[in-house]
């Protein structure tokens, strides 16, 4: 296994070193009455911090790119440089993503944007041709995002308002996902999130009803999209909870669960951007040696919990298999 790139281990300031990705199309209506068009999402990633920052781009003009570049950029601040998918390999996408990789492969366009960036002071990355695992941190982040919200939004259009709603508070839920321990202490259960090097604290939702069990032509349009927003969450936070539960080859030794591990607790009731978090305060060990049942303690308690309803966060002391499992 190679070493990682440089722009993974310097320290820097949040989104100083970008990753960029595009999904889509998705149709909004731009105004009652008015009929649906297409439009796009770009997705921005943290080399340093894994956060993540999308945009919503109603055509794939350059303008529309730069201004979206932008937007960002004046809200998370300037990027030292940014890396991005060169444009053939969205060729296999070709009947999906048509105009999105004619942007992408046009001269014009790459020389506005090369014009842009180095009046900016910023330095761009393409990957090569036909290599879509150069862009690994930002394509792991970006192809679950991409998978479950298109399925989520689907072909149904929403009005720009509701889409930026819906696509900040998707934003958020990535943002709050649990990265490992924030420190040794058995008393503290709070993890380390992205948020933390945004904002200095986890990120938290207005508490809200759950309406994903309401038929939808009984919802209103606000109901709608929390609807969407709740249907992402369920989607999204199974795929990222079986990533860190996953096994690694049988010729290396498990990682073991031990007391004092701070572990994420399975639980399919909970609202979107909240976490089930504890600390292993005792195991239990059948005959063979083999833990099966962890006995937890909570902020709401003492839990007895099986070890495949418990995912353990990843520590940097961990095999590096288990956390290139568990980095997305």
């Amino acid at each position: 296994m190679g070493e990682l790139p440089r722009e993974r281990v310097t320290v820097s300031r949040p989104f100083s070193r970008t990753g960029i990705d595009f999904f889509g199309p998705v149709y909004v209506r731009p105004g009652p009455r008015r009929t649906a068009v297409k439009a796009y999402g770009a997705i921005f990633v943290c080399f340093a911090t894994k956060a993540i920052h999308i945009e919503l781009v109603s055509d794939l003009s350059t303008d529309r790119f730069i201004q979206a570049l932008r937007r960002f950029m004046a809200r998370r601040g300037r990027c030292a440089e940014i890396f991005s998918d060169n444009g053939t390999n969205f060729v296999g996408a070709r009947n999906r993503m048509r105009d999105l990789l004619q942007l992408l492969k046009d001269k014009d366009h790459k020389e506005k944007v090369d014009n842009y960036c180095l009046d900016e002071g910023i330095k761009w990355h393409f990957s090569p041709p036909s290599g879509p695992h150069f862009g690994g941190l930002w394509e792991a982040a970006v192809r679950s995002t991409k998978f479950h919200l298109q399925r989520v939004i689907g072909d149904t259009p929403v009005s720009i308002e509701d889409m930026n709603t819906l696509l900040t508070q998707v934003e958020s839920c990535l943002n709050s996902r649990p990265i490992t321990a924030l420190s040794e202490d058995p008393s503290d259960l709070e993890p380390l999130t992205p948020a933390h090097f945004l904002i200095g604290a986890s990120l938290q939702a207005l508490p809200d009803l759950d309406v994903t069990n309401i038929p939808t032509n009984r919802l209103s349009k606000f109901e709608a999209v929390q609807r969407k927003v709740q249907d992402f969450w369920n989607r999204w936070r199974q795929e990222y909870l079986s990533q860190l539960q996953g096994r690694i080859k049988r010729w290396r030794p498990p990682v073991g669960i031990e007391v004092g591990k701070m572990v994420v607790i399975c639980d399919d009731n909970l609202p979107p951007m909240r976490w089930k978090l504890g600390r292993v305060e005792q195991v239990h060990p059948g005959l063979d040696g083999v833990v099966r049942v962890v006995t937890l303690r909570t902020a709401s308690g003492i839990l007895k919990r099986p070890v495949e309803k418990t995912c353990l966060l990843p520590e940097p002391a961990m095999e590096p298999e288990f956390y290139m499992n568990s980095r997305n």
